[in-house]
């Protein structure tokens, strides 16, 4: 016979599991609220920069030194996260190398770090792991810090890979391509030629100070690099409430179909006992 007190005591680590997922499913919906509020404002500072990295103006990526970002994450739950993330930098790589570029790669967490040492011997050249352990480091200063790392590295295009948010239930692989100082100088210029152009002003009146727009430079691509740790963190909240989900879901069928077999296991034990007490009544 199954032992009662064994089976009370897979219900109760059950039901522990059970509690656990829901607390660590509700921290991640406490998480996913304040960010988006960060996205939503930050969305205002980045667009009128995004027009100087629009890399369809510019020449194909071919015979370049280019540098990949991929944003991991180093968190539990977040495995076929980063996965998605890591086999989108596959194919980007593959993609850059079959038009002869030189591709070099900037990982940013222990995981990245780990996968693509292994998998890619040779290519990585810089790591950081801060921002993947806390979130709450991030800001437009520590993602300057970031940038100026990048940009010393002097490649003609830099790839950051992350997840985008669309919604809980929906993350999708994306990168953002950054152009290099040289091109974004070549960009501003001439988007600037239209006196409606929003930097017209800033053009006419700092052409000559070349400290003014490499800050400029620098402060765009630190927004660029903030909106992805940012929006790669959010989409890794929304995977991992839609895992915890699943598993509530399924601790919850374990326990309701533990607590069935413990109940039917009592009701043959307490049978049992009565059974051999009437016939021991009968005995006597």
């Amino acid at each position: 016979m199954i032992s009662l007190r064994k089976l009370l005591k897979k219900v109760k680590a059950y039901e522990k599991f059970r509690d656990i997922t829901k607390s660590i499913q509700l921290v991640a919906l406490s998480n996913i609220a304040e960010l988006r509020d960060n996205i939503s404002s930050r969305f205002l500072a980045i667009t009128p920069f995004l027009v100087f990295f629009n890399v369809d103006l510019y020449s194909e990526c071919k015979y370049m030194n280019c540098l990949v970002m991929p944003i991991n994450v180093d968190k539990n739950c977040c495995g076929p996260h980063n996965n998605e993330v890591f086999n989108s930098t596959n194919k980007l790589i593959e993609y850059l190398e079959d038009k002869d570029n030189t591709v070099r790669i900037f990982t940013t967490g222990k995981k990245g770090k780990t996968y693509f040492i292994s998998h890619y011997p040779g290519y990585v050249i810089k790591h950081i792991e801060k921002f993947n352990r806390d979130i709450g480091a991030l800001s437009i200063f520590s993602c300057s810090i970031v940038a100026e790392k990048l940009i010393k590295l002097e490649n003609d295009r830099y790839f950051i890979v992350f997840k985008r948010f669309i919604n809980i239930f929906k993350q999708e692989a994306s990168a953002y391509e950054i152009l290099s100082f040289n091109e974004f100088l070549t960009s501003l210029v001439e988007q600037s030629s239209s006196n409606e152009a929003i930097f017209h002003r800033v053009i006419l009146d700092y052409k000559d100070h070349t400290n003014y727009i490499n800050d400029l430079y620098l402060f765009g691509v630190s927004l660029v690099l903030m909106d992805s740790f940012e929006e790669n963190e959010y989409s890794s909240l929304g995977a991992r409430i839609v895992a915890m989900d699943s598993a509530k879901k399924n601790a919850g069928k374990l326990v309701d179909i533990s607590i069935l077999i413990y109940n039917r296991a009592r009701q043959e034990y307490i049978t049992t006992e009565l059974t051999e007490i009437v016939s021991c009544a009968n005995f006597v």
